[in-house]
């Protein structure tokens, strides 16, 4: 199996101006609270697929989960059932809700408020051989279509809530990244049209950084 490990700090990222006192270096305020680089608050440990069926079912949810922080995740495949009882395919929607946590803390901490907080300084990427999308484009190895399914306060997509369709019967990978886009010289980094940037010219051709990128393997069957 294939991943791609790059988990940054995300209580580093995810701050709120709340204190007019300036935080010591390697350090930062969240919740009137300061945090420093060696706590464990923020951090993202845990990668949580969740596709819910339109129509109704079962949600299926799938894992990358690196506890220990170490760099030796344990990933799940995932499969995806399409909608069809016979010998040809028939397309099958889901609705794919992420979530994020870190699990270093007692009890875990789910990240993903602090995201959706600060969603419009994030956006999250999907990629890889089994996918169609706006950050990938029209793939003809594809298996599933990704299309965003919520906006931020601007009316940009973020990627929290997805609507998945399946495209074929097959494998491939399915790479997740959430890349985090603050201002810079004042200047609004998040814009219009950034899946289509990476579409075009990866995530170079695009501001910010990556906080999470991870890769999964996938089938439809």
């Amino acid at each position: 199996m294939k991943w791609i490990t790059r988990l940054a700090p995300l209580g580093l990222l995810f701050t709120t101006a709340c204190s007019d006192v300036e935080a010591p270096d390697g350090c930062h305020y969240h919740d009137d609270e300061l945090h420093c680089d060696d706590d464990n608050h923020g951090l993202a440990t845990t990668v949580i697929l969740n596709f819910t069926p339109s129509g109704g079912g079962d949600t299926l949810s799938f894992e990358w989960n690196d506890p220990e922080n170490d760099g030796n995740p344990v990933v799940d495949d995932i499969l995806l059932p399409d909608a069809s009882d016979h010998d040809h395919h028939d397309a099958q929607e889901y609705t794919l809700d992420v979530e994020i946590w870190n699990e270093l803390e007692d009890p875990a901490s789910d990240v993903t408020p602090d995201i959706d907080e600060q969603d419009h300084f994030h956006q999250f990427f999907f990629t890889g051989s089994a996918v169609r999308g706006p950050a990938v484009g029209n793939n003809p190895d594809a298996i599933i279509r990704q299309a965003y399914a919520d906006e931020d306060e601007n009316g940009l997509p973020v990627g929290l809530s997805n609507t998945i369709t399946t495209v074929d019967w097959g494998t491939g990978e399915l790479t997740v990244t959430l890349r985090h886009m603050p201002e810079e010289n004042g200047e609004t980094v998040k814009t219009e049209g950034l899946a289509d940037a990476v579409a075009d010219e990866g995530f170079g051709g695009i501001g910010g950084g990556n906080d999470i990128e991870v890769t999964f393997n996938i089938e439809v069957e």
